[in-house]
């Protein structure tokens, strides 16, 4: 029942938030322009009646017409949600196991190596890349990978390895969080009891780590999943744009079309956001409740 409970609660957390970005989308953008002498103005009047008529026209493009409107380009904002989505979901469930899986592998290699003189290959390497801010670290790698890998194809959309790339430097910083979080889980296990039995009983310690140390940390590791997908959907924008990769995270950016100048600009798209803003809430909602029914299903042990 208690886990029912959680799992309603991120739901209507996730489905208000929703509804927030709804009405911050719909908020009138039209600016009145005009012409002060040599001077381009721009003058902002806000309309309630055209805030709720926003509204209104959008709901009734949902459940009325089952349609989220059309985009810059003249197309189906349905289809083209879906395309691009397409495109970033396999960068976004690649990166997103491999930087659990390299995680998890650098967290025990961190924490065997914090207790030798080459804890800073383990945890100073870990503190480096966390340190680093997320862009610098994909531009070093591009810088890279263009100058001394040229066999590589940095920019290639249309070979079927191009979401490799992509899929790798999302996962780098995420990778290294969960790292930290699991050389801390495993450290925290430090001097319990059946620690403690096990080595009397001459248990080996490679056994202790795996089999009883792992196990009970992997609930605190486990519940820092949702945090691991933010991370992977934040750097999904970064490394979209930068290698100018069709996913969503870049038709996001394009449909905010933001302006220095007069803030949204004309091919502003309120909904391919949308669209976009719904496709990434549910994910983020599976991936809470995959946290919650698989900490729920791995037991601690003292055995």
């Amino acid at each position: 029942m208690n886990l029912v409970l959680h799992m309603v609660k991120s739901l209507c957390l996730s489905f208000f938030a929703l509804i927030m970005i709804m009405l911050v989308v719909l908020f009138p953008r039209k600016l009145d322009i005009g012409m002060e002498g040599y001077k381009m103005t721009a003058k902002y009047h806000f309309s309630w009646s055209q805030y709720a008529e926003n509204i209104t026209g959008f709901i009734r493009g949902i459940f009325v017409d089952n349609t989220l409107g059309v985009t810059r380009y003249g197309e189906a904002v349905g289809s083209e949600v879906l395309t691009v989505m397409g495109n970033s979901l396999t960068i976004i469930v690649i990166g997103f196991l491999l930087s659990f899986i390299l995680g998890l592998l650098k967290g025990i290699v961190d924490y065997k190596l914090s207790k030798s003189k080459w804890n800073v290959i383990g945890n100073g390497t870990t503190w480096l890349f966390q340190s680093v801010p997320d862009f610098m670290v994909v531009l070093l790698i591009q810088w890279f990978v263009i100058r001394y890998m040229p066999f590589i194809h940095f920019f290639e959309q249309k070979e079927w390895y191009a979401f490799l790339i992509p899929s790798v430097l999302v996962s780098v910083y995420p990778a290294m969080y969960i790292a930290r979080i699991t050389s801390a889980a495993i450290a925290a296990q430090e001097g319990q009891m059946y620690i403690q039995v096990a080595k009397a009983k001459g248990v080996a310690q490679r056994m202790i780590l795996y089999k009883h140390v792992g196990r009970n940390s992997m609930g605190t590791i486990l519940s820092h999943l949702p945090s691991l997908f933010g991370y992977t959907l934040s750097n999904l924008l970064m490394v979209e744009y930068l290698m100018s990769y069709p996913g969503a995270a870049h038709r996001l950016f394009q449909a905010i079309d933001y302006d220095t100048s007069f803030g949204s600009g004309v091919n502003y798209e309120p909904g391919v956001i949308i669209g976009i803003a719904c496709c990434f809430t549910i994910m983020v909602v599976l991936v809470q409740w995959i946290a919650l029914l698989a900490k729920r299903s791995i037991a601690p042990t003292s055995r």
